[in-house]
């Protein structure tokens, strides 16, 4: 039986569309993630604000005052960000504390391994 060139170059093409996919796929993955990170940046965060602000088409008087209410606003989001972290450690902590007390002997050696470390930044 023969096939057809019609029928070879279908497969080929159908290839390369599902290849074609799967790397824009990949690629709206990582820049998806690219994105989360800039945008968690206190000086992105100032730049976007400022950036709608401007749409207000403010004088530099307004302009300075604008700038120093939004430093203080990214500042203070910065703040309460750590002082969550801090507080979810906080629970993870206590609750592996009340998961030790149900564990065996046996049970403890793998614990000491899989229990969510408090990363170093964050006490």
């Amino acid at each position: 039986m023969m096939i057809s060139r019609r029928f070879k170059a279908g497969c080929l093409m159908t290839l390369l569309i599902g290849f074609c996919l799967g790397i824009g796929f990949v690629f709206g993955i990582l820049a998806q993630q690219a994105w989360k990170k800039k945008t968690e940046d206190p000086v992105f965060m100032k730049w976007a604000a400022m950036k709608q602000l401007e749409k207000l088409k403010p004088d530099e008087a307004q302009r300075q005052k604008f700038e120093q209410k939004t430093d203080k606003a990214v500042a203070e989001m910065m703040t309460f960000k750590g002082q969550a972290m801090h507080n979810i450690w906080d629970i993870i902590d206590r609750t592996c504390s009340e998961l030790e007390q149900d564990i065996t002997t046996a049970q403890k050696d793998v614990w000491s391994h899989i229990k969510p470390q408090r990363p170093k930044n964050s006490q």
